[in-house]
């Protein structure tokens, strides 16, 4: 199966994303690595391969005009090239994501005075300030350099844990915490905009440039308020919501964007997330504490619950109708980058492509 069949040149628009999320942020991977993952992935009937190119304490390919913030050992120029024309060769669209407004302090190095400060004059080394023009225009010229680096039909503007999770304590939680961004809405939209405002003017500014180039953009779910909760400044049904996470039964659901008019992409946060951690390595097989991928996962199987093992199941719509869940995605992340070796992290990873294909296959 080729990636034509589920990114075309009007972007994601059909339901058959079969993906994989590759966080070349934290870890680095070699370019040859990268060629014999896009040519298994092919053989398995993948269709994408999006590349989690920043994180927090690394950028892993050298963006064209930032090439400074880069790591020793990121991707060049050339090697991006490469692994563009591997994925070309074999059918493989790729997806490039630059994660903002968070996890972004190696790419705030030199931009130190964007960070956010929260109402107690405390600093965020790692999060954007999504209120100032300085920033946005940052934001925008490193999407499009990954964009230029990484052709296709889609990019991942990222977005997730932007604000507080619901675990966080009641200070973490107050709307006032950071008053810029209270600021920079009211000033915007109006009185009684909140920061979560703020934060949407930031995100629909990128997913518009996304949109004006011809490409699709994509978002994490994390800050993505559905149409019911009457939001003064909802995020754009033009972008794909990125489902991985559901906190707690009061956050959205999968069903509350489905019902805002949201296409989205299953990236399931406790049965298909492949982690490097300090705790140690992902079991062979995609063998969570659920079981086994093979036996528990679905393409329309979304979180209800994170770590509850509740799910919701999105019935298939009728023959003919366009189809707002495109399909499903696994996530590699790196967490503890030196925990497995290169090859023996792709090695334990065909472990769970492997399961993965063969539930997609059967859709």
């Amino acid at each position: 199966m080729s990636a034509s069949t589920a990114v075309t040149g009007s972007g994601l628009s059909t339901a058959d994303y079969r993906g994989l999320s590759l966080d070349a942020g934290r870890k680095a991977f070699s370019v040859e690595s990268i060629e014999r993952l896009l040519e298994r992935m092919a053989a398995l009937g993948f269709t994408a391969l999006k590349l989690h190119l920043t994180e927090t304490h690394r950028v892993g390919v050298q963006l064209p005009g930032f090439e400074q913030l880069a790591a020793d050992d990121a991707w060049t120029a050339g090697d991006a090239a490469r692994i563009v024309e591997a994925a070309q060769g074999v059918g493989i669209a790729l997806i490039p994501e630059v994660d903002l407004p968070s996890h972004a302090g190696a790419l705030l190095v030199g931009r130190e005075h964007l960070r956010l400060t929260d109402r107690h004059g405390t600093v965020h080394p790692d999060r954007l300030d999504v209120s100032r023009p300085e920033s946005l225009e940052f934001a925008l010229a490193l999407t499009e350099a990954a964009a230029a680096l990484f052709p296709g039909d889609a990019v991942h503007l990222g977005g997730d844990e932007f604000f507080a999770a619901p675990w966080e304590d009641e200070d973490a939680q107050r709307p006032d915490r950071f008053p810029t961004l209270v600021e920079h809405a009211r000033h915007e939209v109006g009185e009684g905009a909140t920061a979560l405002d703020s934060y949407a003017l930031f995100m629909n500014a990128l997913a518009a440039r996304v949109l004006e180039s011809g490409r699709t953009p994509i978002l994490w779910n994390d800050h993505v308020v559905p149409a019911s909760e009457r939001p003064l400044v909802p995020i754009t049904t033009g972008a794909v919501v990125d489902v991985w996470i559901r906190w707690r039964a009061w956050t959205p659901s999968v069903t509350d964007y489905l019902d805002s008019g949201y296409r989205v992409i299953n990236s399931h946060g406790d049965l298909l997330y492949f982690v490097l951690s300090g705790d140690g390595v992902p079991e062979p097989h995609g063998k969570r504490r659920f079981g086994l991928l093979a036996q528990k996962f679905a393409p329309r199987r979304f979180m209800g619950l994170a770590a509850q093992d509740q799910h919701i199941d999105v019935p298939p719509v009728p023959a003919g109708t366009p189809d707002p869940v495109l399909g499903a995605s696994l996530s590699v992340w790196c967490d503890s980058p030196d925990v497995l070796g290169e090859t023996e992290t792709l090695d334990l990873l065909d472990t769970w492509l492997v399961p993965f294909a063969a539930v997609m296959e059967r859709q």
